[in-house]
């Protein structure tokens, strides 16, 4: 039996409290939820049949001005220091093709995409059926991947297999879902984006019953793991197999959730979300991971591995005002980063690696530092965080424009970002949009440490 922090077990017990006490809803006040009234009957939809077809086709430019004075610049580009800005432009079409006959469906998402980049950087290798194109130019380069392609089976209400390319939406969270254990990352700059699934093979039963507990569904899931099929899940050829619990219980969701296999972590997880009134509502997640081994290196370039019993957990609310102002709020505690003392050498490397180079021209030290960039350098490497988000569709009537200002911070290092956006509905098949992300904090920190001084985002999305 391995340890597991008497810290871990207090934050599991919290938030078996927030779920046991969501159980019971807050009464509202008498007339103060007139305006949020959900209490209505919603008709039976029809199940569409034959074939659908629908998509969108996106055009994106980011430009990023560089600091060239943050240590992840430098970690880069220290042999040959790049332009202070980069600019990147893609082309992307996204067709989503359905066809439903009787018990039977399949569905299809592609995604094609042309991009130039200024400093294009090599890709990895894409799952099949996928394929990458122009991997000898400079600046240019094409990708053609399913995003997700299956075909499902449901011979009555109660029943739903499926196998074939999925994303598997466990968890709670929107920005963050730690009991999603076989999903890939969301872009934490921009949860709602579409993201590629893994092959897999799953069933969905579902039962209802009179009484507190009216819902109850039982999820369980293949996910095969080779070369060229979700090969990022686990070395070798195996199979994963997992489970999702599902329980409707005094009009709260509640998931429990597992994951296990060959040279795969075992993985436990429980969520659950409710509403406490008609504009208020509280979730929550909670994953342990069996035996996690994450790679460390100190400020002289020693790497190292400890292994652990990794307990992430995840608390959010979601609140409408009177106004139509949705705030979104979740605090995130990653087990599997890395703490402040933990980055801060990570960064001593990095600077010492950079200044010996210039001083005598050896880079031992900063090509040690890109042993471990992989996992020290994305966002969300640390290990406590908070999400805040504000939006507001058509203020001061000016219809079809929605801003919104999200907050992300790193609350070990005191850093953040602050995301303005905004997007406009100039006609049903066109919306504008445009996003800018600006990291702050100290020298040191994992926001002012990036290799951009800022992000700033256009695009333009045409659906049809």
């Amino acid at each position: 039996m391995r340890y597991v922090p008497a810290s871990a077990l207090a934050a599991l017990a919290v938030l078996l409290l927030c779920a046991a006490l969501a159980l019971h809803p807050v009464p509202a006040r008498a007339g103060g939820d007139a305006g949020y009234d959900l209490d209505f009957e919603i008709p039976e939809a029809e199940e569409p049949r034959g074939l659908g077809f629908k998509g969108e086709i996106e055009l994106r430019a980011t430009i990023r001005p560089l600091d060239e004075d943050s240590l992840l610049y430098k970690q880069r580009y220290y042999q040959d220091m790049g332009d202070s800005v980069q600019s990147d432009f893609l082309l992307r079409l996204k067709p989503e093709l359905s066809y439903a006959l009787d018990a039977v469906s399949l569905y299809a998402r592609p995604r094609l995409d042309l991009d130039w980049s200024a400093d294009k950087r090599a890709g990895g290798e894409p799952d099949e059926p996928s394929e990458e194109f122009m991997d000898d130019e400079r600046h240019w380069g094409s990708s053609v991947v399913l995003e997700e392609g299956f075909a499902s089976w449901q011979p009555t209400h109660a029943l739903t297999l499926e196998a074939g390319k999925k994303v598997l939406k466990w968890g709670k969270g929107y920005a963050w879902n730690p009991v999603a254990f076989v999903s890939r990352l969301k872009d934490i700059d921009d949860p709602d984006q579409t993201r590629e699934g893994y092959v897999m093979a799953y069933a969905d039963a579902i039962r209802s019953f009179d009484g507190p507990l009216t819902t109850l569904a039982l999820t369980p899931v293949l996910v095969p793991v080779g070369t060229s099929v979700n090969g990022d899940l686990a070395p070798g050829d195996s199979v994963l197999y997992g489970a999702k619990a599902y329980f409707l219980l005094y009009d709260t969701d509640i998931d429990l959730l597992f994951m296990n296999g060959e040279a795969f972590d075992t993985r436990l997880g429980l969520d659950f979300s409710t509403n406490l009134s008609s504009n208020f509502e509280v979730h929550g997640e909670a994953a342990l991971r069996r035996g996690f081994d994450q790679q460390r290196i100190d400020d002289e370039g020693n790497v190292s591995s400890r292994t652990y019993d990794a307990f992430s957990y995840l608390l959010g609310l979601r609140y409408l005002s009177s106004t139509d102002t949705t705030l979104l709020l979740e605090y995130y505690h990653n087990d599997e980063g890395y703490s402040p003392e933990e980055m801060r050498e990570y960064f001593t490397l990095i600077e010492n690696g950079y200044n010996q180079y210039l001083d005598t021209g050896n880079d031992r030290l900063i090509k040690r530092s890109n042993l471990v960039a992989s996992d020290y350098n994305p966002s969300g490497a640390g290990r406590d965080y908070l999400y805040l988000r504000l939006s507001r569709p058509e203020p001061w009537d000016i219809l079809y424009l929605t801003p919104a200002v999200t907050c992300i911070a790193n609350l070990g290092d005191a850093s953040f970002t602050v995301n303005p956006e905004v997007s406009y509905l100039a006609r049903q098949d066109l919306t504008l949009r445009a996003l800018f992300v600006i990291p702050f904090g100290p020298a040191g920190s994992e926001f002012s440490e990036k290799i951009q001084d800022a992000k700033i985002q256009l695009s333009m999305t045409y659906t049809f």
